[in-house]
């Protein structure tokens, strides 16, 4: 690299001033960085953690406590007022104190009933026989009973289950005429029941729990399960429930808009992704790899170079897409004349990093102003018990007439502090991230019934991103489709607030039967008839 050469000193001290502003901007930035990750690692992974926080340093104190520009609108002085009373009234609730902070009156103490819908067992304590004599030796009689609950846990319980058929036939030959047939099951002539199939899949599926853990659980009951046989189970369920996933997959894309996000999913011949799609109260799954070539397979190309058996995906009325800032998303969804939505939260979330930054602050509470009118419309929508049509007519005026103004100071802002960071500074990407989508983070203005952010779709793929600390990989391509479809199945049934274990016994019952639709077997159709208890 060739020497500076300067024409006078000037130019010099101009040259290095400029050199040590930069200098100082990455020096800051690592500092930010380093405080983040120290954080990550040890500190608390909420992002909604309160601001008197410390930890250790009490930074997080000091840029919170910076002044606000003059530009703060009045929204924001009320979300600071209304957060700080969220926050003693948090706080008060965990000593037992009412919002004033005056301790709440006793009501008497004592733990809450058992509850009422559980199968009652009696115990019975006898009193021992020297003891039901009087002092004076007269015979005591029974008056009656102290009675007291508890909840009471019994043992689950593997037995041998000994079906027997009915054979009649011609009383004088005995020849055979007729037999009962064979009840149907899961997996038709094998070993175990669907009951045994259904407990397998729940532990698995809804609970998390690894299949080495449950066969080392299995076995000690008694059973001689093999990991193989496992396995196969799994793979016979989500073949067992395909009509069902096919018809959770149609409602969500017949929805007016849908969630989407995606996350790595370890296999044993390499990296694939899963793919959740939310929509409504269900959400199904695919996996395949990280691309536009995914997402069409879902919303159907309509491309010119499209393959001659692509589905164009005429019949689907899907308007709004939500989803982060993934390239693929945009182009996939001009292709389909759908309408991208960006997720606010991850916006907010590129200036945690930076909290040395006293504008990250200031970028936060900016965006803060955002949720806050959102959670005041929910609340209004259940204080009043408004009707669907009428909540999200109540939340388009929200956000039409303190949103938007919100958002176009938001854009003001990033704008008039944009030019002080380095363009490869991570600020300048935060700024740069929200700028470059703008019309994607504020199309949710534009009507009452649209998500501001994709935390419904990271919910749905929490407990996947959790439960990959109990396994190291899939082990096949083809076990990635059945681990897809058996997801579907228990996540819809959680978003649906459906009791897992009665509706699948209902679902298997009507497939059985020869049920030929599946359209209303999926867990939203269902919800009213087997709710999860509260």
């Amino acid at each position: 690299m060739s020497a500076l050469t300067f024409t006078s000193a000037a130019e010099e001290i101009a040259h290095l001033r400029s050199e040590n502003v930069t200098l100082k901007q990455e020096v800051g930035e690592l500092a930010a960085k380093n405080d983040w990750m120290r954080r990550v690692l040890y500190g608390p992974s909420s992002e909604r953690r309160p601001p008197q926080q410390d930890h250790g340093d009490g930074v997080q104190q000091e840029f919170l406590s910076a002044p606000v520009d003059a530009g703060a609108t009045a929204d924001e002085a009320e979300a600071k007022q209304t957060a700080r009373e969220e926050r003693a009234e948090r706080k008060n609730a965990k000593k037992g104190r009412g919002k004033d902070g005056q301790k709440k009156p006793k009501n008497g103490g004592g733990r809450t009933p058992v509850n009422r819908s559980l199968r009652p067992v009696e115990q019975v304590i006898a009193a021992p026989e020297s003891a039901r004599v009087a002092g004076d030796g007269t015979p005591l009689m029974l008056l009656g009973y102290e009675v007291s609950e508890r909840e009471h846990y019994i043992a689950a319980e593997l037995v041998r289950l000994v079906i027997k058929r009915e054979r009649w036939g011609l009383a004088d030959t005995r020849e055979e005429v007729v037999r009962a047939a064979v009840p149907p099951a899961i997996v038709p002539k094998g070993k175990y029941s669907d009951e045994y199939v259904l407990e397998a899949m729940l532990r698995k599926y809804l609970h998390g729990m690894p299949f080495t853990r449950m066969l080392g659980d299995f076995r000690a009951m008694g059973s001689d399960l093999e990991d193989a046989t496992l396995c196969n189970l799994a793979r016979r369920f989500a073949e067992f429930f395909a009509p069902v996933h096919q018809a959770i997959r149609a409602q969500v894309l017949a929805r007016p808009f849908v969630h989407v996000d995606e996350t790595t999913l370890p296999t044993q011949d390499g990296l694939r992704y899963l793919w959740a799609w939310v929509g409504g109260r269900q959400a199904f799954f695919h996996v395949g790899g990280r691309g536009g070539r995914e997402l069409r397979a879902v919303l159907g190309d309509t491309r010119e170079t499209a393959p001659e058996d692509a589905d164009p995906g005429v019949q689907r009325t899907l308007g709004f897409l939500m989803a982060d800032g993934y390239a693929a998303y945009d182009s996939a969804a001009a292709e389909r004349g759908i309408t991208r939505l960006c997720c606010w939260a991850h916006g907010r979330r590129n200036f945690l990093p930076l909290e040395n930054d006293p504008f990250a602050a200031t970028a936060r509470e900016r965006i803060d102003v955002l949720f806050r009118i959102e959670r005041e419309a929910q609340a209004h929508e259940r204080a009043e018990g408004l009707a669907p049509d009428d909540a999200i007519a109540y939340r388009l005026h929200a956000r039409q007439t303190r949103a938007v103004p919100a958002l176009a100071a938001i854009h003001d802002l990033m704008h008039e502090h944009r030019h002080r960071y380095r363009p490869s500074g991570d600020m300048r990407k935060a700024i740069d991230y929200l700028l470059d989508r703008w019309p994607a983070f504020t199309a949710y203005t534009a009507r009452g019934d649209l998500p501001m952010d994709n935390n419904q779709a990271e919910r749905v793929i929490r407990p996947i991103v959790v439960g990959r600390k109990c396994w190291l990989f899939v082990g096949s391509d083809d076990a990635t489709a059945w681990a897809a479809s058996n997801h579907t199945l228990f996540e819809s049934c959680r978003l649906a607030g459906v009791e897992p274990r009665a509706y699948l016994r209902h679902v298997i019952a009507a497939l059985h039967s020869g049920a030929t639709s599946a359209d209303n077997l999926t867990p939203e159709r269902c919800s009213q008839r087997f709710p999860a208890p509260r």
